[in-house]
């Protein structure tokens, strides 16, 4: 091998390896967005389904399984985002005693036994997870909580009591 190729190979490699740091820090970016996202999201889907329960179900205010799903869901999501970052934090703090104690002993870097990394990825999915399933829940009691009153007979049908209701038209007699 020339002394050219040599350099080419090691700037080659270089080159990877810098691009390889940008798609860390862009993974680690993207990761944190998603968690802030889903914490935040969820929790003002949870609030706001709370404050107009009778606004979401039609004007009545009747909490059906699929509304107590959906807080259910809401809830179990913010609980594994939190969880997800005290994980995150300590998978970091583990890898950083291992090359710590690589630099101090001159060891080699031993990868994997870090419990925290693989309870991270879980919880975030997780967390995922039960969002979607919240939205659909609240979805689904929106949809049928107008579609159905109380008495089983559906909302459409039902005479108007809000707004201005017009008088019964005068009979004219001879």
């Amino acid at each position: 091998m020339t002394s050219q190729e040599t350099e080419l190979t090691e700037a080659y490699f270089e080159h990877l390896l810098k691009h390889r740091e940008a798609m860390v820090e862009l993974r680690s970016d993207q990761l944190t967005t998603l968690d802030k996202s889903i914490l935040s999201v969820s929790s003002g889907a949870l609030g706001i389904s709370i404050v107009f329960m009778d606004k979401i179900g039609g004007g009545s205010a009747g909490i059906s399984g699929y509304l107590l799903a959906s807080w259910v869901c809401f809830g179990a999501a913010i609980s594994a985002n939190i969880t997800s970052y005290f994980t995150g934090s300590a998978d970091a703090q583990r890898e950083i005693d291992k090359l710590d104690n690589c630099v101090i002993n001159s060891t080699p870097y031993q990868s994997g036994g870090n419990l925290f990394r693989g309870a991270t990825r879980l919880l975030n999915v997780a967390a995922l997870v039960l969002f979607i399933f919240g939205v659909i829940s609240l979805a689904v009691h929106a949809y049928t909580s107008t579609r159905t009153a109380f008495n089983g007979t559906t909302t459409n049908s039902q005479a108007r009591t809000t707004g201005n209701p017009q008088p019964p038209a005068a009979t004219s007699r001879p």
